[in-house]
């Protein structure tokens, strides 16, 4: 139980010793009867540390000048025993130089001379155990303040840990995402990528197909940090896996939602979309699954068209009851842009609660059409940030695009 500074004449413990009998009665029988003190009288020095061996008291009064020990004496062991007692010290008005030497070197809490007034030595042992208890209390504030102390170092240790195990895992991630991308014959890959935290739930990569064909995902692991930074390993190792293969989008989604959907947690689920790029055709085959529909910025014309391609998300249904989207193929002139997007730049919200996708991004990609596409990016993402409220609560932001020169 905690320290308090209660009733400091409840339930406190007062010995008395001195070698005169007259002294103790008097003094023990006038406490008992003006305080709610237990008094316990000693004419023994002896008997009186025989006791303190057993029980702690709240005060110790002893007399100067004692046949078997003196007074200074026994207070100094009884602080050995009790090092927590209020010592006092009863002299005479002769022994005042050693009661001075004694609140020096034995540390008692006062001295009195005989022959003392009542109410005057009441005050001193009422003063006596509040200075006991009030010094108890502190002792116990500045341990729980050690505590406090202590937890908050090993807070910030654990946390400075966090922050470097975050550092880790941010360049782990960055390193997953691709920092040059496949040469293909006309066509040039680009990105950018904010994640809300240190590491993010979006990712992106491209991969070689057969044919000369080159394969593009792009995709979102429900909600951000280290879980959802986890999840994108395993996007990588499986897209990986169709390395050279003759393969359609659709195919390439339904096995990916077939490993995805026996892992992730259940109400757990990936946006993506994989665009198969045909440089010799020109041709850009998308099918999506759940992320933004994307758009095609057309340079010479300046229109901006959006692509209705559709799908289920990844992970919810069982790899027996999946359906890829359809494919939906675009062709590319030279100068024209396909562009997709992550819902944490399409649904920056504004203080009206209007998304960005709604009101502002079309207006916003035309706009931007004419600028050199990492400027367009990069543009586009402070046209959102700039669209959206003080306190939006941001998630991954990651933009891909294929340029056509």
């Amino acid at each position: 139980m905690a320290a308090t500074l209660e009733d400091p004449a409840h339930e406190a413990i007062v010995v008395v010793v001195d070698d005169e009998e007259m002294v103790t009665t008097s003094l023990s029988s006038y406490l008992s009867l003006e305080t709610n003190y237990e008094v316990y009288p000693f004419v023994s020095p002896k008997k009186a540390l025989d006791f303190l061996h057993a029980t702690v008291p709240d005060v110790i009064i002893a007399d100067f000048l004692m046949p078997e020990i003196d007074g200074l004496q026994l207070l100094a062991r009884a602080r050995q025993l009790c090092p927590d007692v209020t010592a006092i010290l009863l002299t005479g008005y002769a022994d005042k130089e050693n009661a001075i030497k004694a609140i020096n070197e034995v540390g008692i809490f006062q001295y009195i001379e005989k022959p003392w007034d009542n109410e005057h030595l009441k005050l001193v042992i009422r003063n006596g155990i509040t200075q006991k208890r009030l010094r108890r209390v502190l002792e116990e504030k500045l341990r729980e303040l050690d505590t406090v102390l202590l937890e908050k170092a090993q807070l910030a240790e654990h946390t400075e840990m966090l922050k470097e195990e975050l550092r880790l895992a941010q360049k782990v991630q960055q390193s997953m995402l691709p920092h040059c991308f496949p040469e293909a014959n006309g066509f040039a890959f680009f990105a950018r990528y904010e994640p809300a935290l240190e590491v993010g739930g979006d990712f992106y990569d491209v991969i070689p197909l057969a044919g000369e064909r080159l394969a593009l995902l792009l995709a979102d692991v429900t909600g951000h940090g280290i879980q959802a930074a986890l999840l994108t390993v395993l996007l990588k190792v499986t897209f990986a896996t169709f390395q050279n293969w003759d393969v359609r989008p659709g195919e390439i989604l339904s096995y990916m939602n077939g490993v995805i959907h026996k892992i992730l947690p259940k109400g757990h689920f990936v946006a993506g979309a994989v665009v198969q790029l045909d440089p010799k055709r020109a041709t850009c085959t998308v099918v999506n699954a759940g992320i933004p529909h994307p758009y095609v910025l057309r340079g010479k014309s300046n229109v901006v068209e959006r692509i209705p391609a559709n799908g289920l998300l990844l992970g919810v249904a069982p790899e027996e009851l999946y359906v890829a989207g359809e494919e939906v193929t675009v062709s590319l002139e030279p100068g024209d842009r396909l562009v997709f997007l992550t819902d944490g730049l399409t649904e920056a919200e504004n203080e009206r609660g209007e998304l960005f996708e709604t009101k502002c991004l079309v207006p916003t990609l035309r706009k931007l059409v004419p600028q050199p596409i990492e400027e367009m990016l990069e543009a586009l993402t402070r046209a959102a940030q700039s669209f959206s409220k003080a306190d939006h609560r941001w998630d991954d932001v990651t933009i891909v695009a294929i340029e056509k020169h």
